[in-house]
């Protein structure tokens, strides 16, 4: 599903390496606008019996190629620490580490009375949590949810939000949008908060009418969340590092609580 929605898109590019006639490995690419905009790579996938080989570089540097043909600034990626030392030969820098996290059967919900079922009519909210109310996302949220994914990233995802307004929700104090999140058909979305309570809140809220991923993407800057997940007694399962090359775009870790996916982050 995930590999239809890219090929389905004009600012993603899809690649394979084939030996024989038969497909050893495959690349994608999404890029970002901006000034300048920002490109990722992603879907890095090898077969065994062709690894070490180096088919996964060609793939890289043929989404990297992609990517420069359109302006991209900086080329971002999070890489396995299998794939980390391929990256490093082709210059990317490493940075944050992400944590892979599965939510414990059970979880708390504290703050999630009511589950949101569908943005149709009016939307239904939850208990406030430090004056966080969650109401099912409208296409009015937009632009304050876009203006807080910007500040979290740096990038401009206006694209990869909007198709999912229908599935989200976002977090807010009064008439202030401090918070959201979407929900990918392939599970997870993304989680942007202004801060822990808001944050805390949306995943409260996605584990309660069960839209939380089956694992959830988490920098390891984001100190507050990673705590939380710790005091259920959750721990991070495997980690992924982001790189670059170039000068990466200004992002704030403490503000996802959760990736797109492990692809675009």
């Amino acid at each position: 599903m995930l590999f239809e929605y890219y090929a389905a898109r004009a600012d993603c590019g899809l690649f394979v390496a084939e030996l024989g006639g038969e497909i050893v490995g495959t690349a994608g690419a999404t890029i970002f606008p901006g000034a300048p905009p920002t490109g990722w790579v992603h879907g890095i996938v090898v077969r065994p019996g062709q690894q070490r080989a180096g088919v996964g570089r060609r793939l890289t540097e043929a989404a990297i190629t992609w990517l420069r043909a359109r302006a991209a600034g900086a080329v971002l990626l999070l890489a396995t620490d299998a794939g980390r030392p391929v990256y490093e030969r082709i210059g990317f820098v490493a940075g944050e580490r992400y944590g892979s996290f599965a939510w414990p059967a059970g979880s708390p919900t504290q703050g999630a009375t009511r589950a949101i079922a569908s943005n149709a009519g009016a939307p239904d909210a939850v208990s406030p949590d430090d004056g966080v109310v969650i109401h099912a996302m409208q296409a009015a949220h937009l632009t304050a949810a876009c203006e807080l994914d910007h500040a979290a990233t740096g990038e401009d995802r206006r694209g990869f939000i909007e198709p999912f307004v229908s599935t989200g929700w976002v977090a807010a104090r009064g008439d202030d949008v401090v918070g959201f999140h979407v929900a990918c058909p392939w599970g997870g979305g993304p989680t942007i908060a202004r801060d822990a309570a808001a944050g805390m809140a949306l995943l409260r809220q996605a584990v309660a009418v069960r839209r939380a991923p089956r694992a959830l993407g988490l920098p390891a800057g984001n100190k507050s969340a990673v705590q939380h997940l710790n005091n259920l007694g959750v721990t991070a399962e495997r980690y992924v590092t982001r790189m670059w090359l170039g000068a990466p775009p200004s992002w704030r870790a403490d503000m996802i609580f959760g990736v797109f996916n492990f692809g675009v982050a």
